[in-house]
C-alpha cells in the first residue's frame, strides 16, 4: 500500500470514528446531546449546565471561552456539580453532526435563546431553574462560585412541593425569586400553581404573578414580532408593536416591555426625543423591575442633562 493510499485510509477511517462518535464531547468534560446528558444527570444526581454559543463567530464566547470556561477552577470544580452541555452554532459546522445541527435549532427554539452565551441551569428533565446571558468579564473564580450557588434553588423548589396550601406558595415564591426573571418566567406551571394557592390574594402573591404571566406574554409577543420581521423598517416595527399594546392594552412590567422596545425602536432610526420620551415613559411604569432599574443608566449614557449656562 503506497503512503498516500494509506494516508487517505487514516482520514476516511478518522471520519467514521467521528461520525459513529457522534462528536460526544465537544471538549474535555462536555457532551454535546441533550439525551445523554440528561441520562448522566440522572445517573449522578447533578443538575445540567448548558451552554448555548457561537463558538467561532460571537466576541463574548470566545471571552467566556479564553476566560472562564478552559481556567482549572472551572474544570476542577464545575463537574463536581453539573453535567456540562455545550450547545453550539458556529458559522463553520464542518465538525458537527446532522443531528448536533438540528439539536440546537430545536433546543434554542424550545428555551427561547435570543442571544449567545446563555448560560441554563436545568434540571435532569430539563426544566430550566436559573439562567443569564452574555459575559460580564468576571474572573474564573468569581464566575464558577456564582453558578455553584445557584444549585440551593433545586432543594428551595423541593422544600416548597413537600408542603402545601399557602405555605407552598410562599416558598415556590422564594424559589421563583432566587432564580431571576429570566428563569423563573419559564416555570408557568409553577407561577400558575402560586395564583390558584393565593385565591383571594391574601398574600398578595395572585396580583403579583399575574402580572409576571401577562409580561411574559408580552415578551413572547415581542420576540414573535421581531422573529417574523426580520428585514423590516423600524416604523415598520414600531406599527406591529403599538398594534400589540392597542390590543392587549398591558400594564405594570408588561406595558414596560413593550414601551422599552418601541424607544430601542426609535434610537435605531435616530428619533433621539421620541426615543428617550418613551424610555423615561418606561421607568415609570414599573421602576423597582429589573428593565426599570437599568434604565436610568442607559438615560445618564444616551440622554445626558443638559447643564444649565
Amino acid at each position: 500500500m503506497n503512503p498516500l493510499t494509506l494516508g487517505s485510509l487514516r482520514v476516511a477511517l478518522a471520519t467514521v470514528i467521528f461520525t459513529l462518535a457522534g462528536n460526544a464531547y465537544a471538549e474535555e468534560g462536555w457532551l454535546v446531546s441533550f439525551e445523554k446528558a440528561k441520562q448522566q444527570a440522572a445517573k449522578e444526581g447533578k443538575p445540567i449546565l448548558m451552554e448555548f454559543t457561537g463558538s467561532d463567530w460571537c466576541p463574548p464566547c470566545k471571552a467566556l471561552h479564553k476566560n472562564v470556561l478552559v481556567k482549572d477552577d472551572f474544570k476542577n470544580e464545575m463537574p463536581k456539580h453539573f453535567v456540562l452541555l455545550k450547545l453550539d452554532n458556529p458559522r463553520d459546522k464542518s465538525k458537527q453532526t446532522p443531528e448536533e445541527i438540528e439539536q440546537y435549532k430545536k433546543l434554542s427554539q424550545q428555551y427561547k435563546i435570543t442571544g449567545v452565551p446563555s448560560i441554563l441551569l436545568v434540571d435532569t428533565e430539563g426544566a430550566v431553574f436559573f439562567r443569564t446571558s452574555g459575559y460580564g468579564g468576571q474572573e474564573a473564580k468569581v464566575w464558577v462560585k456564582d453558578m455553584v450557588a445557584k444549585t440551593a434553588i433545586p432543594d428551595a423548589l423541593e422544600d416548597a412541593y413537600a408542603t402545601k396550601g399557602i405555605k407552598r406558595a410562599k416558598l415556590l415564591d422564594k424559589a421563583l425569586g432566587l432564580m431571576g426573571s429570566k428563569a423563573a418566567n419559564l416555570r408557568k406551571d409553577d407561577m400558575n400553581e402560586i395564583i390558584t394557592l393565593d385565591p383571594d390574594n391574601k398574600a398578595g402573591l395572585k396580583s403579583k404573578y399575574e402580572n409576571v404571566l401577562a409580561a411574559a406574554e408580552i415578551d413572547d409577543s415581542l420576540q414573535a414580532i421581531m422573529r417574523d420581521n426580520r428585514g423590516a423598517k423600524p416604523e415598520e416595527l414600531i406599527t406591529k408593536i403599538d398594534e400589540l399594546q392597542k390590543e392587549k392594552s398591558p400594564k405594570g412590567e408588561a406595558l414596560q416591555k413593550i414601551l422599552f422596545q418601541k424607544s430601542n425602536m426609535y434610537f435605531r432610526i435616530k428619533n433621539m426625543e421620541k426615543a428617550e420620551s418613551v424610555l423615561r415613559e418606561a421607568m415609570r411604569v414599573a421602576p423597582d423591575s429589573e428593565i426599570g432599574k437599568r434604565i436610568p443608566g442607559i438615560l445618564d449614557r444616551f440622554f445626558p442633562k443638559k447643564k444649565s449656562s
